[in-house]
């Protein structure tokens, strides 16, 4: 994950549109399943006056978000090998924000996540992780060996992922309850796991004939029924999607995945685009759009358009959600948290940071 951000800051991913027709309406709920989170955010969002930790006695209630100041790169300590600090905020539905950690010295991953509902907190501690119900108090311990992977994206279990002999080892962790599944699920050592997708299928990426992307117009996945051997495939870019000078990238494959319906999202790039904010000649391969697909339909989302100017802020696709795909834009001063939702056509601010930070939505990728 560290990688696919570095590439994507650096590409400078700055402006987006939705192809067709686009209206501003509010976000509507989604009827079953996991429900839309971003609905009640207030317009603005900015650090507390008061700093409170997360309580540990009681509920705190749904998180909607992570969020931290940016980190700014000049403060990097040459001797220490460190960057400054930053508190790092769980948001709620209600707008309560609670002290969650700090970011890492190093360029590190936080090693925080929310579920797709936004009950259950994943974090590392004491290089073990533990999930947490975020609805009360309970915390179930991760088995020694295994990493979070991926939520499941009806929230109802997380995939688990160890080393193994052969490779991996997968097992599944129920929620509520804590209980651990092993899997009996094998994978080449190429390959990526995508989404699992309502607790049942592994969407998996066959890295190794991407290798040599020359001739590649088209990209399938496979997604593996966890609990039996039936598997199947889906075409998330297809013939005739790709325009003229696009490939499949930018420079390695930046997935995104999660909603209600569950969708995956992969971004393309354009090697004849040099980043506006990287050096000439960095191996780089800028993003200029994202094409989605319904994972229950297969049917094509359709397309985000992504710009490499900074007219308008510069912008990254952060995951996705019930109401939509996320995207971040930053401003010279601000940041703003944008909903586009393509199978309505719709767009929408639905907060705004009177400063610069990075932003963890729910479901998204660790």
């Amino acid at each position: 994950m560290g990688t696919a951000v570095v590439v994507l800051v650096a590409a400078g991913v700055v402006a987006w549109r939705v192809t067709g027709a686009e209206r501003e309406e509010p976000l509507r709920s989604v009827a079953a399943g996991v429900g839309a989170v971003f609905t009640d955010l207030p317009a603005e969002l900015r650090p507390p006056a008061e700093v409170t930790d997360l309580p540990t006695d009681r509920a705190a209630g749904q998180g909607v978000l992570i969020y931290h100041r940016y980190i700014d790169v000049t403060s990097y300590d040459p001797d220490s090998r460190s960057f400054d600090q930053n508190d790092i905020y769980l948001v709620t539905r209600t707008g309560a924000q609670f002290r969650i950690g700090r970011t890492p010295k190093d360029p590190g991953p936080l090693n925080l996540s929310l579920s797709p509902d936004g009950r259950w907190l994943g974090a590392r501690r004491d290089g073990r992780w533990r999930v947490r119900d975020l609805s009360g108090t309970a915390e179930y311990e991760v088995t020694v060996g295994y990493e979070l992977s991926h939520w499941s994206t009806d929230a109802r279990s997380v995939l688990l992922v160890g080393p193994s002999a052969d490779g991996r080892a997968f097992a599944t962790m129920a929620l509520p309850g804590g209980d651990v599944r092993p899997l009996d699920l094998r994978l080449a050592n190429l390959s990526t796991e995508v989404a699992f997708v309502v607790g049942r299928e592994l969407a998996v990426f066959d890295g190794y004939p991407w290798a040599d992307q020359s001739g590649t117009q088209e990209l399938t996945v496979t997604l593996k029924d966890v609990h039996r051997s039936v598997n199947r495939r889906l075409t998330v870019i297809g013939p005739g999607q790709l325009r003229p000078g696009e490939a499949l990238g930018p420079l390695i494959a930046l997935w995104r995945a999660g909603g209600n319906p569950p969708s995956i999202w992969m971004e393309v790039g354009q090697t004849d685009l040099v980043p506006t904010d990287s050096p000439e000649g960095s191996l780089v391969l800028p993003s200029v759009a994202l094409l989605g697909v319904d994972v229950t339909s297969g049917a094509p989302l359709g397309r985000i358009e992504l710009t490499s100017t900074n007219v308008d802020g510069r912008q990254l696709c952060v995951g996705v959600v019930a109401e939509g795909v996320v995207l971040q834009r930053w401003t010279a001063s601000a940041t703003e948290l944008i909903v586009v939702d393509p199978r309505r056509g719709t767009r929408r601010v639905v907060t705004r940071f009177p400063e610069n930070v990075n932003v963890l939505v729910p479901g998204a990728r660790l």
